[in-house]
């Protein structure tokens, strides 16, 4: 199993890799030894990340890229594909939240997040699948959320959006499993990210009240997020398919 874990210099295009669950992903997989293409909206986080992920033995280059705009995704497919011609995967984490009861929720804010959290995905994937279909046993990650699963006050289009990106992942599996490529979802539970930090900080959120529904009693780190995440785009998951991982400390049983 070890074997089918290291990725050997493949690359692997990572969205939201500036902070939280995507960094923790990008790190994760570049200690398997992955080429990681770390992209985020900021150049200097992808500088921060890269630093660290060379400093540690890896292998990295920055994309900085908003990928809830099409032009922006097109220009990132250029770079992988001229640079390599190919990936062995992608993991679409970027995404944002927003806390607003749908009847306050403004049409913009709306189109603003959707494009984030669900048009993003659909560009990396229409992108990116006929370079991935280039290589071996190639795989795509989608982030969506336990919301895809479940309801969360005041959260309306973030829930829409992540269930959304279950669907989707459902659907290409279904298209593209026959020719080799396997698409998967993970779902991630109540994990310490900055930003999630931020809405505790804020007072926006009650953690105590989050945490009564996690059966291990505690929030996730990013970086059990990001092991998960790795695992689900290596070899060693090679018949994980069309499938929605929950990670989440068992906050969905309850």
């Amino acid at each position: 199993m070890l074997k089918q874990l290291k990725f050997n210099g493949e690359v692997v295009v990572v969205t939201g890799a500036g902070t939280g669950i995507g960094r923790s992903t990008a790190e994760a997989v570049a200690e398997l030894g992955a080429t990681v293409v770390l992209v985020a909206r900021r150049q200097h986080t992808l500088d921060e990340v890269k630093e660290g992920i060379e400093k540690a033995g890896g292998k990295a280059e920055t994309f900085a890229a908003d990928v809830s705009k099409e032009s922006d995704v097109i220009k990132l497919r250029e770079f992988v594909e001229g640079k390599w011609g190919r990936a062995k995967a992608i993991v679409n984490n970027a995404g944002n939240n927003f806390i607003k009861p749908l009847t306050e929720l403004t049409t913009d804010k709306w189109r603003e997040l959707m494009a984030v959290d669900i048009d993003s995905v659909y560009f990396m994937c229409r992108e990116f699948i006929p370079l991935l279909l280039k290589s071996d046993k190639p795989s795509i990650l989608n982030v969506a959320s336990t919301f895809a699963h479940i309801g969360n006050p005041h959260m309306p289009v973030y829930c829409a959006a992540k269930g959304a990106v279950v669907s989707l992942s459902r659907q290409l599996a279904v298209d593209y499993g026959i020719q080799g490529l396997r698409v998967n979802s993970i779902c991630p539970g109540p994990t310490l990210s900055p930003r999630v930090k931020g809405y505790f900080d804020s007072g926006s959120t009650d953690p105590s009240h989050t945490l009564q529904k996690v059966m291990l009693g505690r929030f996730g780190e990013c970086d059990e997020i990001g092991n998960a995440a790795a695992f689900l785009v290596s070899d060693a998951a090679s018949f994980i398919h069309g499938a929605s991982i929950l990670v989440d400390g068992g906050q969905t049983i309850n």
